[in-house]
């Protein structure tokens, strides 16, 4: 007997992660890594935040950002039909002491070599480790507590991004692959030692999958030559990517902007069980389903641009209903937008896109 729509809205990890595994699914399960403050407030009726910790930042008084109360988040995806509930340990927690001894994180490109890394106080257990280890508990128990089929996903894995964005700066860290690439290697080699123990910890907590994230290129290609990209990039993500299948568990991977050009030497050669976002501004996704599709899950694309931040209620319906016609042949499909739900995104929207795969994301019995 096909399930009722109720019943496809109600949380089930094992459909999510058998999407991911490539197995065959009720419905397309969807998945967004952030659904922001305004949008949450007007869904729950109370403030409680991003669903992503990230999103609001640490401080220097709680260099672990503390994700947003279970109970809020499985009310949420009691509402959306979301599978699952997530952490992040998205940037590398690098910090420095003021005059006065105080820790604070290093968010300014401050990292310029070899002399800057020696004033720098390294992630350790009781900042930045143990509390993360907490909150898995916390959130397993929330789980269990309320009977929720709900599991749980890490976001993590910024390697190059919190190089660029945060430790070294932008235009520093490329120059420096050039100028000094023992000191960027060095960098780098710090920071994945910091997601390698996270992820461990995530492991520990019964993730059920991983979230890797590390934006890599712009909207027309790469940040970088592509033989150096890989060289610097690709051994160090095949260590997390061998933990992380020692811990049985898939793993999706995210790329803003156009990664074609290391669809195969990297995207594939890791062994992704997932790739996201695929932006429609920058990669054709029905492109890459067709070339791809029975060996990867493709998750994202739905324009955060287009009707969903812009247009009716309507509108979204037939975009939704659209890509999921031409998304779900053969499977290997979770639907969800090509960035997150965003403040602008009207309510009514966000729920018309829900609705709709509720609909029409069905697979025939």
């Amino acid at each position: 007997m096909a399930k009722d729509k109720e019943a496809l809205r109600k949380p089930d990890k094992e459909r999510t992660v058998a999407a991911l595994r490539g197995e065959r699914t009720d419905r397309v399960p969807h998945f967004e890594v952030a659904i922001e403050e305004v949008v949450v407030e007007k869904l729950l009726g109370r403030d409680a935040g991003s669903t992503l910790a990230a999103s609001r930042g640490s401080s220097d008084k709680t260099f672990v950002t503390p994700p947003m109360d279970p109970d809020d988040y499985l009310d949420i995806i009691e509402w959306n039909g979301m599978d699952v509930i997530g952490f992040e340990a998205l940037w590398t927690p690098f910090k420095y002491k003021d005059e006065k001894g105080e820790l604070h994180i290093v968010d300014d490109g401050r990292i310029k070599g070899f002399d800057d890394l020696e004033r720098i106080v390294l992630p350790n257990a009781e900042l930045d480790f143990e509390p993360r280890r907490k909150y898995f508990q916390i959130y397993n128990e929330a789980i269990a507590r309320r009977g929720s089929g709900a599991g749980t996903f890490l976001l993590t894995g910024a390697i190059f991004q919190s190089c660029y964005q945060f430790l070294v700066g932008f235009g520093d860290f490329f120059e420096r692959t050039y100028t000094d690439p023992e000191f960027i290697e060095h960098i780098l080699d710090l920071s994945l030692e910091y997601y390698m123990k996270v992820v461990e910890v995530a492991l520990d907590g019964g993730l059920s999958f991983l979230f890797l994230g590390d934006d890599v290129a712009y909207k027309s290609g790469l940040f970088m030559r592509k033989d150096m990209f890989l060289d610097l990039w690709l051994p160090r993500y095949r260590k997390l990517v061998k933990l992380a299948r020692q811990g049985g568990i898939p793993i999706m991977f995210h790329s803003c902007g156009n990664i074609a050009d290391i669809f195969d030497d990297a995207v594939m050669e890791l062994g992704f069980d997932a790739i996201n976002p695929i932006e429609p501004y920058s990669m054709d996704i029905y492109d890459i389903k067709a070339r791809y599709g029975n060996d990867i899950t493709i998750s994202g694309n739905v324009d955060i641009a287009g009707p969903l931040a812009f247009g009716t209620p309507d509108e979204v319906r037939a975009a939704v209903r659209g890509h999921l016609e031409k998304m779900m042949p053969g499977g290997r499909f979770i639907c969800s937008t090509n960035h997150s739900i965003m403040n602008d995104i009207p309510l009514e929207n966000y729920a018309a896109m829900v609705d709709t795969i509720l609909e029409h994301g069905v697979y025939d019995a």
